[in-house]
């Protein structure tokens, strides 16, 4: 697969979006491959094996001094109660190198799955293959899960992970439907989570103008809606404007 083929894949980085990966799932399933491999790696950011992403890092970065700070980085006590515990796993959350430490590790599952000829989308942690039947999903299931086990020493969450129909799954706060070809839907989950934010907006604005309400309201629905703008079923935007 070329670069710019993964350009749709991997998120991250520039250039990429999440918007690009729910593009070229759709794309996947409109082509015939009709069963996904989602794919749930556990509390990845607090489960990165320290040893393996710093072996990664030294082969991708010459210079010494910045393996030496990263790794300084990663080791990073966390403040408990007032006491410093040791870190041993994962990496410190919050900051931009995190992302970037999680796409060298994530680099090289993209690699493994373009080895074996794979269509996938991988967006940071969020992880998805695209077959063409269940047992074909079955088989990628267990051989990936147990490459990201033994080679990157991550761990899959088998409560999580699926082999299931792409209209049952979700990715990336997307869902698809199934009429004639797939068609993209937000989630239920998302539209959920919206409605309870702003329920406890509404409460928490008791007393307010309605102008005040409105500048607070607007950012947030204008974000949810650009997100969410290549969603092909258009009732529940009917519904949160009632």
């Amino acid at each position: 697969m070329t670069q710019v083929a993964r350009k749709a894949l991997t998120g991250f980085r520039p250039g990429r979006s999440a918007h690009q990966a729910i593009k070229a799932a759709r794309k996947h399933v409109e082509s015939g491959l009709r069963w996904v491999v989602d794919i749930d790696l556990e509390k990845f950011f607090d489960r990165v094996h320290h040893d393996t992403l710093m072996s990664l890092v030294k082969r991708k970065v010459g210079d010494r001094l910045v393996p030496s700070l990263i790794d300084s980085y990663l080791q990073a006590g966390i403040l408990e109660g007032g006491l410093i515990t040791a870190r041993v796993e994962g990496t410190p959350q919050g900051g931009p190198l995190s992302p970037l430490l999680s796409n060298i590790l994530l680099d090289e599952l993209d690699k493994e799955l373009e080895r074996r000829g794979h269509k996938f989308c991988r967006y940071a942690d969020d992880a998805n293959v695209y077959v063409a039947m269940r047992k074909s999903g079955e088989r990628v299931m267990v051989a990936i899960s147990n490459y990201l086990t033994r080679r990157l020493k991550l761990t899959v969450n088998r409560n999580k992970s699926a082999v299931d129909r792409p209209w049952e799954r979700t990715s990336l706060n997307y869902s698809m439907i199934w009429h004639r070809k797939p068609r993209l839907t937000v989630a239920k989950k998302a539209v959920d989570k919206l409605k309870a934010n702003l329920k406890t907006l509404f409460r928490r604005g008791r007393g307010k103008s309605i102008h005040s309400i409105i500048e607070e309201t607007t950012p947030k629905l204008r974000g949810w809606m650009a997100y969410f703008r290549y969603s092909d079923v258009k009732n529940i935007f009917d519904e949160l404007d009632g």
